[in-house]
């Protein structure tokens, strides 16, 4: 790898974690704003009747995980988590994401589930690379010198 190379690697990762973070903590506030659609989508999606309280608590905790991710915190468990949660939404929407316009199980205009292949990608990125990160909080922290 060529100097420049690592220089814009280094200035990638960190636009792709503010990203994905504020992403996941978006959809964490919607949880708690819009609790009746996310009771829904656990309905429709996720084959589960779930209480308001519950999607509210999940929304809590996804706004958390959202701001690890922004600022790097814990990154391989952070990443992680934010890799498996988007994952596991990604799956749930198959049939969203094979048939977007519904020529084959109708349901008609459900494009916009294709994005969820470029997120997923993005959190593959970002958690293949999390050891390369500079700016993240855990690598600050790392190269901060010791107190006697």
């Amino acid at each position: 790898m060529q100097a420049n190379d690592t220089a814009s690697h280094r200035l990638t990762i960190p636009f792709l974690r503010l990203g994905l973070g504020v992403f996941l903590a978006l959809w964490g506030v919607d949880k708690l704003v819009a609790t009746d659609g996310a009771l829904g989508i656990f309905r429709r999606f996720y084959l589960m009747e779930v209480g308001q309280a519950l999607v509210q608590a999940l929304g809590v905790l996804e706004i958390l995980l959202g701001l690890a991710i922004v600022f790097g915190f814990l990154r391989t468990l952070s990443y992680g988590l934010g890799l498996a949660a988007d994952t596991v939404s990604t799956l749930a929407s198959w049939k969203e994401i094979l048939d977007p316009w519904g020529l084959i199980w109708g349901g008609g205009n459900a494009h916009l589930f294709l994005a969820s292949i470029p997120v997923l990608a993005a959190f593959v990125v970002l958690f293949l690379n999390r050891r390369d990160e500079v700016w993240a909080l855990d690598a600050l922290r790392a190269r901060r010198p010791a107190i006697p």
